[in-house]
């Protein structure tokens, strides 16, 4: 989110849903070529966060040197495709130190038994294997992007990605996706998301909030196995603040030891949750989607769904028994 500029002075009244919705002023889109033009462009990896004991967040940087006129162009939702060598291992480069324990918590298979990974990108020759990811933030002037990449036990990317660092250049190529966004387009947005699968409508509902001039209401339905496993979480909560953003966390794996999940509600994770909070110690049921959408059938809306095959059959089987047609998959 940019930082609030020009904005009126608070009521004190302490308003739940201040007027002053603290959007902030979009900067203007720049007519630059874009520097992701379907073929494969250099970015350099600029930093890693860890976000849980398998999830990772990293920023790249375009590394190339004659596109000083070009700027970034990724549409929120759309994606963008990886690439890297087959022969990545006799780089030999090490297991960069902040993916090490989540090395040390798996079973290393012999090299003989490491899976073939699916070519995703057809066009691309045996030499290299890919895979798509959806950036979470772009940085249209600085040219850089955000991801979040999920390791996988087994997963030759995954493997891949364990040898980035700091410094490395990798190969990415774009812009795919049949999302596209229109501003204003519904009076109401809500999104269903699970693990990574975040990824998308955060970068969809992200860009409403950042655009002062969209005034679609927002609703974030976000699913994960336990609170550790939770992504995004200071800025779902931040995000929260907006006049038109609201969000729900299900947690359909959290231990608990007061038998709360029987009574939809638990105490074991009040030590644990910050203030106001919206975090539910059970797994997303079909009363809960039924509960949000009934509300919105007197206003247009549109349904966004990103998850795991059983998560997205699930969804799609509750929108599709309420009558609703107007829902996109990623």
């Amino acid at each position: 989110m940019e930082s609030d500029i020009d904005l009126p002075e608070c009521c004190g009244s302490g308003c739940t849903n201040c007027v002053l919705d603290r959007k902030t002023a979009k900067p203007p889109t720049s007519d630059a070529p874009n520097i992701l033009d379907n073929s494969y462009r250099a970015f350099q990896c600029t930093s890693i966060i860890k976000c849980t004991a398998n999830t990772f967040q990293f920023r790249f940087r375009y590394a190339g040197t004659h596109d000083s006129d070009k700027q970034l162009s990724i549409p929120p939702g759309s994606h963008l495709m990886l690439r890297a060598e087959r022969g990545f291992r006799d780089a030999r480069r090490p297991v960069a130190k902040i993916f090490e324990q989540w090395r040390r918590g798996i079973e290393v298979r012999p090299r003989g038994h490491v899976p073939r990974v699916e070519k995703y990108d057809k066009a691309e020759r045996d030499l290299y294997f890919s895979r798509p990811y959806t950036p979470i933030r772009v940085d249209r002037e600085g040219k850089a992007f955000e991801v979040l990449v999920k390791l996988e036990t087994g997963g030759e990317m995954s493997e891949y990605f364990t040898t980035l660092d700091v410094g490395v250049v990798t190969e990415w190529k774009g812009v795919y996706g049949g999302f596209s966004w229109v501003r204003n387009g519904w009076k109401n947005v809500v999104g269903f998301g699970q693990g990574v699968g975040l990824a998308p409508i955060y970068s969809i509902m992200a860009g409403v909030l950042d655009d002062e001039e969209d005034e679609t209401r927002l609703h974030l339905l976000y699913c994960c196995r336990d609170l550790d496993g939770v992504l995004m979480r200071s800025d779902m909560q931040a995000m929260g603040k907006y006049w038109n953003f609201g969000y729900s966390i299900y947690l359909s794996r959290e231990s608990c030891s007061c038998e709360g999940k029987l009574a939809r509600s638990c105490k074991c994770l009040s030590s644990r949750i910050k203030y106001n909070e919206p975090i539910f110690n059970h797994r997303l049921e079909e009363v809960d989607i039924e509960n949000v959408l009934k509300k919105l059938v007197n206003g247009s809306f549109h349904v966004l769904i990103c998850g795991n095959e059983s998560f997205t059959k699930f969804v799609e089987g509750c929108v599709t028994r309420l009558g609703i047609s107007d829902y996109y998959k990623f």
